[in-house]
């Protein structure tokens, strides 16, 4: 029974001592500078890019090595701040590398370390390495410094008002955008290195004394049993960490402003950054978020309300208003007023094929083009995608293979498809609606109700971090309707989400208008 308790006990500290994602052996830093460029040299091999550079610190004869990778450091800090005072360094300081490193380098960050798999860990990731002849440890110094993209405008998430900013390829910028935004000594940015492979940066970010340490726990629980050898997107986190991977519905929500996640952290939600990638994702994420956009706190909350209901009607057509069609053409024709009924049916005659076969192939004729003018230059692809719609349309109907109807059908959906605010909350009803044609080409008007049911019933299974995705509407929580199909004023918004749990439920800092009073719930 010892034994046993022994075994699980050494199990247990091995597993502790492995970096998240990826096995990890200590290996010691050798005191002998030639056999450290030996294990340099088996760690990189024949790199071109990995600098190592001798030298002799201050008038002594103690030697000295210097690595880091050429176009992943800033040159300024290493000339200046390691290389020019090592060689001033004094001779008390010599011989002990902790004193050479805080007393006598100038950089941003410094630590000493003894483990040579931390050191080639931290030059791949910018640092710089030192190391000391006759000294088992080595100096890391922070001299990240490659080219970066400036920050420019969103160009996904575009909103008429409010700033300009979009998050870039720099864990460290992307932070900054966050933090100055919101000042709080309570923001927290806790980083997890994933990917056996590629060692990406994962910074984990929330606000202490707001999000639920539940959600928190759970989120960093399954970020670190992720074990991979890259990690190369966010969508590469999400389909590892979402509670339902296999759904068609996104249950993480991504953004690229730094405004709208500073908007989830205040409501007690859990961001995720990743270096190298100029998105974020914040969980847990409900449907309604979907429909939200920027502009709606830019703006009067009337027209806000107003807008918001356009994206839920629209929602709804572009699921299934080509089915509803196809349903009414194929099953239904007694639903229709006579005159419309006389209409559709003359403008169908003479065309060749079933209406599905027509619904689905405008349908797939629609995706392409829409396709083609996401991945062709800008210059043209808006006006392929344009063009292309109207020519193609034209033709099919003059030549008598599609009905006008049906080319009208097809753009309408198209056109509500665009109205959503996010591009993922379009990708479920884009793939969704041609089962649905399917099903009421078969069954007529009771398969759509039965399909639209089916995909409602989904729904309201999914969970994001064991919060319902359908959350407000099912399980009703009727005072978040304040920020859902509503845009209440600010005053009136006086607590935080009920669907999403936190500590501090009430949001503190807003004044009622002059002569109303506050409303409190």
């Amino acid at each position: 029974m010892l034994k046993w308790l022994a075994k699980q006990l050494v199990k247990s500290a091995e597993k502790k001592s492995e970096l998240p994602g990826q096995s990890y052996q200590q290996q010691t830093v050798d005191a002998d500078l030639d056999n450290v460029l030996s294990e340099l040299k088996k760690s990189f091999g024949n790199t071109s890019d990995l600098v190592r550079r001798r030298l002799i610190i201050g008038m002594g004869a103690k030697g000295a090595l210097v690595v880091y990778l050429e176009n992943m450091v800033d040159k300024k800090i290493i000339n200046e701040g390691i290389i020019a005072k090592l060689q001033e360094a004094p001779e008390d300081t010599i011989e002990n590398p902790k004193l050479l490193a805080y007393s006598v380098l100038a950089t941003p960050r410094i630590k000493v370390t003894t483990d040579f798999n931390k050191v080639v860990e931290c030059i791949l990731h910018g640092d710089t390495a030192i190391f000391v002849a006759g000294s088992d440890r080595a100096i890391i110094a922070g001299t990240v410094g490659y080219e970066k993209r400036s920050i420019q405008q969103p160009e996904t998430e575009v909103n008429i008002e409010g700033p300009r900013e979009a998050l870039i390829e720099s864990l460290g910028i992307n932070i900054t955008m966050i933090r100055r935004r919101l000042k709080n000594r309570n923001l927290r940015f806790e980083e997890i290195t994933l990917g056996t492979r590629t060692s990406s940066t994962i910074s984990v970010a929330y606000l202490q004394g707001i999000t639920d340490p539940g959600i928190l726990k759970e989120v960093k629980r399954r970020l670190e049993t992720i074990d991979v050898d890259a990690i190369t997107s966010l969508e590469t986190l999400h389909e590892y960490i979402s509670d339902s991977p296999m759904s068609v519905f996104p249950t993480v929500l991504k953004s690229e402003r730094p405004e709208s996640i500073t908007s989830c952290l205040l409501e007690g939600r859990v961001a995720i950054l990743l270096d190298g990638y100029p998105w974020a994702i914040t969980v847990p994420a409900t449907f309604a978020q979907f429909m939200q956009a920027g502009d709606d706190y830019y703006q009067n909350f009337y027209f806000a309300t107003f807008v918001r209901w356009i994206r839920y009607i629209s929602f709804i057509i572009t699921l299934t208003l080509p089915s509803l069609y196809v349903a009414l053409i194929t099953h239904h024709w007694e639903m229709l007023p006579t005159d419309l009924a006389l209409t559709i049916a003359g403008s169908r005659e003479g065309t060749p094929f079933p209406v599905i076969v027509e619904a689905l192939g405008m349908e797939l004729t629609f995706e392409l083009l829409r396709e083609a003018g996401v991945r062709l230059p800008k210059a043209v692809g808006q006006a392929v995608s344009i063009v292309g719609a109207l020519v193609i349309g034209q033709q099919a109907v003059e030549a008598g293979l599609i009905s006008p109807g049906m080319v009208i059908v097809v753009a309408f959906t198209g056109i509500a498809s665009f109205t959503l605010p996010r591009y993922p909350a379009s990708i479920p009803v884009r793939l969704l609606r041609f089962p649905l044609m399917l099903a009421t080409s078969q069954f007529g008007l009771p398969g759509l109700v039965a399909g639209v049911m089916m995909i409602w019933g989904y729904m309201t299974h999914l969970t994001s971090f064991g919060i319902p995705y359908l959350a407000p509407f099912t399980p009703s929580q009727s005072k978040d309707f304040k920020d859902t199909i509503f845009r209440y004023p600010y005053w009136a918004m006086t607590r935080r989400p009920q669907s999403v749990p936190d500590i501090d439920t009430k949001r503190i800092g807003s004044l009622p208008p002059k002569g109303e009073s506050r409303a409190d719930e």
